[in-house]
């Protein structure tokens, strides 16, 4: 996978590759704590454009950071709730294993220029995919897969609803696996909000895939991010997300798994993805026996 289409791999929806020099941002650099050098701009996006950039103390300079750059009032707020969001979490997490499903937010600032632009930092780490690029190359994963991310997606979904945060937006786009390692990360947390509150934006190409309480402006729960966590599960089983069909192969008590965070009413969903992971493990060691790897080949 190249440098591109990794870098896309961690913006998720709305962004649009470009391969472009990057002679300078036309914003000033200033009072940051790393004397970043871009180097190219790689998307293009609604509220952001991304530059790969090198941190010009190193020797030889190396590319590992993004530089993801609001243009707009619209895209200033979106990245400056990401920062907080991430900054939020990240705290939380410490030192804990909580912080490798995040991304690791290095640095966040106004720049100056014609008018003031947040931008977010990202250290760059290669050998992630998006589940829409696992989909590309494996279009029905087996159930032993679906069992090591799904239970990975409960993790840090039970990890965010401690700290009262939903995601608002846990997408075939902005969920990575790490195969090597059966790692996740989820990224793309501009949307994210408290729970009880309103999401205001979806992204388009999956406007669909939300729950009512979404797409009737009502207040949003954990089990917002359950469902939305689910139908990732149907996408990936070869199934159809948007009727919840999951296919025939998966084993049938792991359906009905899925289809309990499926439901229509939030009220009737589960909410505590921890309190989930017992009764999943206690589901799969019956379907499978004890835990092994399995590996996921992804090139």
């Amino acid at each position: 996978m190249n440098v591109l289409a990794s870098v896309l791999s961690w913006l998720g929806d709305g962004y649009w590759p470009t391969e472009e020099k990057s002679d300078g941002l036309s914003v000033r650099l200033e009072d940051v704590r790393r004397p970043y050098t871009p180097l190219r701009l790689l998307a293009v996006g609604d509220v952001a454009n991304v530059h790969l950039a090198a941190d010009e103390s190193d020797s030889p300079p190396q590319a590992r950071f993004l530089l993801k750059v609001a243009h707009g009032f619209a895209g200033n707020a979106r990245l400056d709730n990401e920062r907080l969001v991430l900054a939020t979490l990240l705290r939380a997490a410490g030192d804990t294993t909580y912080r490798k499903y995040l991304p690791e937010l290095t640095d966040s600032f106004s720049a100056t220029g014609r008018r003031p632009l947040r931008i977010n930092v990202f250290r760059f780490e290669p050998g992630f995919y998006t589940l829409e690029q696992v989909h590309e190359q494996h279009p029905a994963l087996d159930g032993r897969h679906l069992a090591w991310i799904f239970k990975r997606l409960l993790t840090v979904v039970g990890f965010t609803r401690r700290q009262k945060i939903v995601h608002g937006a846990i997408l075939p786009c902005h969920v990575l696996i790490h195969t090597a390692g059966h790692s996740l990360r989820l990224v793309g947390w501009g949307n994210s909000v408290f729970a009880g509150r309103r999401i205001r934006d979806v992204p388009p190409r999956y406007r669909d895939w939300y729950p009512l309480e979404v797409r009737r402006h009502r207040p949003v729960t954990p089990a917002t991010d359950l469902f939305l966590a689910a139908r990732c599960m149907v996408y990936l089983a070869g199934g159809d997300p948007l009727t919840n069909r999951v296919p025939d192969g998966v084993p049938r008590p792991m359906r009905r798994f899925f289809q309990t965070c499926l439901l229509d009413s939030p009220s009737m969903r589960p909410s505590d993805a921890w309190a989930l992971i017992e009764d999943f493990d206690g589901m799969l060691r019956a379907i499978y026996g004890p835990p092994k790897f399995h590996e996921l080949v992804l090139t």
